[in-house]
């Protein structure tokens, strides 16, 4: 469900904030120095960073559901948990930061219950409202500049955003979780080797953006796939020579790349 709501939450920067995902990425990494050296483009981090329960909306006893009818039932009230992150904007200029930053609050401050056309799936069928609370003074961040120096970067401005969410155990899911796969590259005597990052776009002979499409560097196992505008994101050890592998509806095309800095864009 958190990961539902990560991507409601990137439609709702998106559309009713007016960003173009060409121009803005909204991820939810961890805003460590790693990552952040990898930024191509202007971002919003939308870091998952507390999940409590809310005992202020906590309800006792039982629900009756469908009363009055041969259906009806009881059952236990949804416990309800807020889900805080912690937003921040990247960008090359001072001045462009504190633009996206506050082109973030004013939409999200607009919006105390998020719509439920932008509702992603499972919280598509949530009969509770998803209130939401933005920069309130009792946040859950007590200390930033210990934050930030926990994640060895630099102290950033940012802003607390607290999503409540209704948990029902009875729909929950059986069965174990499905993970997305992820490697980490360790050397012996150096700790964890930085890699650097590159993205760019897959396009079509027409020069219109291909989703869907499967990307990888020849040698490396994990492939990504482009999202809804074409775009993808790769990591290597270094920079210098690779080929890049793109497989569209079983044709596949190769190209000889060159990287030669930690912020490089490619158009396929």
């Amino acid at each position: 469900m958190i990961a539902e709501l990560d991507e409601t939450i990137r439609q709702l920067l998106v559309r009713e904030g007016g960003l173009d995902p060409s121009d803005v990425d909204v991820t939810f990494e961890i805003p460590n120095r790693e990552w952040s050296v990898g930024i191509s483009k202007p971002t919003l981090n939308c870091y998952l960073f507390d999940i409590r329960e809310n005992r202020d909306l906590r309800q006792s006893g039982m629900a009756v559901v469908g009363s009055g009818t041969r259906e009806a039932m009881r059952k236990r009230e949804p416990m309800r948990v807020s889900v805080t992150y912690l937003i921040t904007a990247w960008t090359r200029q001072v001045e462009d930061e504190h633009r996206l930053l506050f082109q973030a609050l004013y939409t999200l401050m607009r919006f105390p219950n998020i719509p439920d056309e932008l509702r992603v799936g499972a919280l598509q069928q949530q009969e509770h409202p998803l209130r939401t609370a933005i920069i309130q003074p009792d946040g859950v961040l007590k200390s930033p500049g210990e934050f930030w120096t926990a994640l060895e970067n630099h102290l950033k401005p940012s802003l607390s955003y607290v999503v409540n969410l209704a948990i029902e155990a009875e729909k929950l899911p059986a069965g174990p979780p499905v993970f997305v796969e992820g490697m980490r590259f360790h050397a012996p005597l150096g700790g964890l080797d930085q890699m650097l990052a590159f993205g760019g776009v897959v396009r079509d002979k027409k020069g219109e953006p291909v989703s869907g499409a499967e990307v990888r560097v020849d040698g490396h196992r994990a492939p990504v796939l482009t999202d809804a505008h074409g775009r993808f994101r790769l990591r290597v050890p270094k920079p210098g020579p690779y080929t890049l592998l793109t497989r569209v509806n079983g044709t596949e095309k190769r190209r000889d790349v060159v990287i030669p800095e930690p912020d490089f864009d490619i158009s396929l």
